[in-house]
């Protein structure tokens, strides 16, 4: 009997121990299926240290903030408008974007925005994030008499975010972000596929020009004072062409033949042999 006791004893201390290490594992897994996970820092800008999202804005707006002075949240405010400014124009531009996909929503408070020094979570109240979410959307309409309605809302409500924060607006964000940009995106897209594919349109052919030949050449007729005067001249027989006849002797001998040089008006008379 006791060693059978000892058995029973040994397998119900296993069977206890195995049940415990279940228990436990199926624990665990419960925890970590309701449990939140833990999420990674979204901020690492040093200079609001561990100022981030809510917290942020209200120490900003002035509100009472653990371990955060007057003095030094003055000081960051001038750190901060940067931050602020990239925000409203992120909001506004994804507004516009939407509008002009016909996909407008609801914008969201948090916003990551780049810092110089690394980046930080914004946070802005959604009552205003809306109006400028919804002053993009209706900008993209391009509806010419609803753009002064528009920028009026805009620069209303940006200007109540800077009085509300302590602010200086210097310049109305109307005068950046109410701007259309399809021309200039238009002329820098490169042409499309279809426009390099489609063969060149052929021009109609242009009428050769005709060549009109000109006549042949005519020969001028001679002047009638030219032929005139041809006509009054003699002809002359060349001095080289008269032959000196003094010297020629008839066969006899006796008798010198002379020979008088043909007048001008008369004909040149046949030499004898």
């Amino acid at each position: 009997m006791s060693s059978f006791f000892q058995l029973f004893m040994a397998w119900g201390l296993l069977l206890v121990f195995v049940l415990v290490l279940y228990v436990v594992d199926k624990v665990n897994v419960i925890y970590q299926g309701y449990a939140k996970p833990e999420m990674p820092q979204t901020y690492n800008d040093g200079l609001f240290g561990e100022l981030t999202g809510k917290t942020l804005w209200d120490a900003m707006s002035g509100l009472p903030v653990p371990g955060m002075d007057a003095k030094t949240v003055s000081n960051l405010k001038p750190h901060y408008e940067p931050v602020l400014r990239q925000h409203i124009e992120q909001v506004f531009m994804e507004g516009y974007t939407h509008g002009r996909a016909g996909t407008a929503g609801v914008p969201t408070n948090n916003r990551i925005i780049p810092t110089p020094r690394g980046s930080l979570e914004s946070w802005l109240p959604m009552h205003h994030l809306a109006s400028i979410y919804q002053a993009g959307v209706d900008f993209a309409a391009k509806k010419p008499d609803e753009e002064l309605r528009i920028q009026q809302s805009l620069d209303q409500v940006t200007s109540m975010i800077y009085a509300r924060l302590g602010l200086d607006l210097t310049e109305a964000y109307s005068a950046t972000l109410l701007i259309h940009t399809d021309e200039e995106e238009d002329a820098s897209l490169p042409p499309s596929e279809e426009a390099l594919a489609s063969p060149p349109v052929a021009l109609p052919a242009q009428p050769a020009p005709s060549v009109v030949s000109a006549p042949p050449p005519v020969a001028a007729a001679p002047a009638p004072l030219a032929v005139a005067q041809a006509e009054a001249e003699p002809d002359i027989m060349p001095s080289a062409l008269q032959p000196d006849l003094s010297s020629l002797t008839s066969p006899a001998g006796t008798e010198q033949a002379v020979y008088a040089t043909p007048g001008v008006n008369d004909e040149a008379k046949a030499v004898p042999a």
